[in-house]
């Protein structure tokens, strides 16, 4: 993530303006290799070059990104070669193998550090090589040498450049890389400085001996930050110009040359994290050109403990507000906004990379878990507020992504049970007391029903609709009996407890019939979803004439019938229009109550069966 991040922050410098750099990149192209021959070039070749060079030009040093090594059949072009790198400043590659193996004449530079804790430290970040490709000695002994070494990460970028690398823990034989070989070049200085930085500056600084003003940063592993930009703002010419003497003389007096690869051929190609290809000296182009304006990019020291602060000091912030969704919204998006912002400040003026990409990460992403989980709680709340309002088949689709609620059909046995007396009872009691008194006795109802199986469809002040769906029209019989004897035999009980608050007793009636029912959600604006079926309608009817006969549980004959003949018996008529009268039954356990006039309600007394 943080690879991204500097691949963004090294995408502003786009907007950055470019300053001119007496920097110019000296392509082999395909051209010059027309015109000068097949590479690789004789070491002849190569002299005479630098001969025609120096005639029209008189650059400030000269950089080959290549490696000349020691070859029999070219002693006297290494000895011409040598004599032209010899007359003017000049810095050739050379390469640390991890195999072992010593081919050519290696340039080491003294590297000094200022304890033993350092040295053991820059040792362990320098080390891994075991062999070397150097120059054949004549071009060796004429220049400066530095390694030209790539890194690449897992994904093929090229973000960094090893500065140094090592053979022996001592450091006695190290090589700095050709960018810092170029920079020791133009200083003159013939060793290097290596010493820890602060806790804002870089991990390492390396500069040339008695020069820390011109310090390069390193990482950790005494890497240096490539600072990638497109373009580039270097100049390129045509080693073929330079051969014909097509360019204008003088064109590159006091101009740093670096010499390298472009042609596909030569295979010398970098990517970079901006995903652009191109030719590896334009690496040490790209870092001479901010070294010379003092604007080498790094991370700085403490920038690990930096974005730990962040994601602690982040971390607290969001816990202390996890149960204010505004908040968390607002912190969620400002914090790691106001992070990115900070890092692209910090990278435009002091060229520092802080890892801040993380911790705006872990903010927004800790932030939006947060808000999810907020999220999931408040919906937990609300279902478990709606839950108790609504029928068994709506509580079952609450979880489900459902954009219509089906119709149910079918033959159920319902249920209609009211408090007697409520009427008399809401002109003596106060408010409060009524509700309790109502509360506890359509309570009893409800659960005494949907312990054996029934769905509450409908609760009306001082009555329930209670319905059993499931089973034969026998086991449904079975079930509401059973629940409206449990009605009547624990009421005695409720009435104790009643009284013991200093609430009157009450009365229940029960009217159970069966037949066919449509479940479904009714209206167009405020909808409502309950049972259409004339049983309901018919157990209403039954259940008022408990009023009017001394039986609290009256059942349909369709209900008796359902039920072994032993259970019932026939005690009652229900007067209907046109005549049709319909007997009404009583379970034969059933007690018979004597009820008082509703007028004067009192304590209902059992008489015998």
């Amino acid at each position: 993530m943080e690879q991204h991040l500097s691949a963004a922050w090294l995408a502003l410098d786009g907007r950055r303006p470019l300053i001119a750099t007496p920097i110019t990149l000296v392509a082999i192209d395909e051209t010059a290799i027309d015109r000068i021959g097949p590479w690789p070039w004789p070491r002849a070749q190569w002299a005479e070059l630098l001969r025609r060079l120096y005639a029209r030009h008189q650059p400030a040093v000269i950089t080959l990104d290549v490696v000349f090594p020691a070859d029999p059949h070219q002693e006297s072009g290494n000895a011409a070669f040598g004599l032209e790198l010899a007359s003017r400043p000049a810095v050739i590659g050379q390469l640390l193998l991890p195999e072992t193996a010593d081919r050519g004449a290696m340039h080491w530079t003294p590297i000094h550090l200022a304890d033993e804790q350092s040295r053991r430290e820059a040792a362990a970040a320098s080390l891994g090589f075991s062999g070397t490709l150097g120059n054949a000695p004549p071009i060796a002994d004429a220049a400066r040498a530095g390694h030209i070494n790539a890194q690449l990460d897992p994904d093929g970028m090229m973000r960094h450049l090893p500065a140094i690398l090592c053979l022996r823990p001592d450091l006695t034989q190290c090589s700095i890389s050709l960018f810092q070989a170029m920079a020791g070049s133009l200083t003159g200085a013939t060793a290097w400085e290596l010493r820890r930085g602060n806790w804002w500056q870089a991990p390492w600084l390396l500069a040339p001996e008695g020069m820390p003003h011109l310090a390069s940063p390193l990482d950790e592993k005494l890497r240096s930050l490539i600072p990638w930009r497109h373009p580039a703002g270097l100049n390129y010419v045509s080693a073929a110009d330079i051969w014909s003497g097509s360019l204008p003389a003088g064109a590159l007096d006091q101009q740093i040359l670096l010499f390298g690869g472009v042609s596909l051929g030569l295979g010398d190609i970098a990517t970079s994290p901006l995903q652009r290809s191109v030719p590896g000296m334009e690496v040490h182009g790209q870092l001479m050109r901010d070294w010379l304006q003092g604007q080498l990019p790094y991370a700085p020291r403490a920038g690990n403990a930096i974005a730990i602060g962040m994601v602690l000091l982040g971390a607290l912030g969001l816990l202390a507000n996890a149960h204010r969704p505004r908040r968390l919204w607002w912190l969620g998006t400002t914090l790691p906004l106001a992070l990115l912002a900070v890092g692209a400040v910090l990278w435009w003026w002091s060229r520092a990379a802080l890892p801040l990409a993380a911790p705006a990460a872990f903010i927004a992403t800790a932030a939006l878990l947060l808000l999810l989980r907020q999220a999931l709680r408040e919906r937990r709340e609300i279902l478990a507020r709606i839950e108790p309002y609504l029928p068994e088949p709506l509580r079952r689709l609450l979880g489900n992504n459902v954009t219509r609620i089906p119709d149910e059909t079918g033959w159920g046995t319902i249920m209609v049970a009211d408090i007697l007396g409520y009427t008399r009872q809401s002109q003596r009691l106060p408010l409060a007391q009524l509700a309790a008194w109502c509360d506890q006795g359509v309570d009893h109802i409800i659960q005494h029903a949907r312990a054996r199986g029934a769905m509450l469809d409908n609760v009306a002040g001082d009555g329930a609709l209670l319905l059993w769906r499931n089973g034969t029209d026998m086991e449904q019989a079975h079930a509401a009996c059973a629940a409206a004897q449990g009605i009547l035999d624990e009421l005695p009980l409720l009435n104790a407890r009643l009284q013991a608050a200093g609430l009157p007793p009450l009365a229940i009636g029960i009217g159970i019939h069966a037949g066919p029912y449509l479940l479904g959600s009714f209206g167009r604006g405020r909808k409502r979803y309950t049972v259409v079926s004339e049983a309901a309608n018919l157990a209403a009817h039954i259940e008022r004439e408990t009023r009017h006969h001394p039986w609290a549980l009256l059942l349909s004959k369709t209900v008796a019938q359902a039920l072994p003949r032993s259970r019932s018996r026939q005690v009652a008529v229900l007067r209907q229009e046109q005549g049709r009268d319909l007997p009404l039954y009583t379970l034969v356990h059933s007690p018979a109550y004597h009820w008082p006039s509703l007028d004067h309600p009192s304590t209902p007394t059992p008489s015998a069966p």
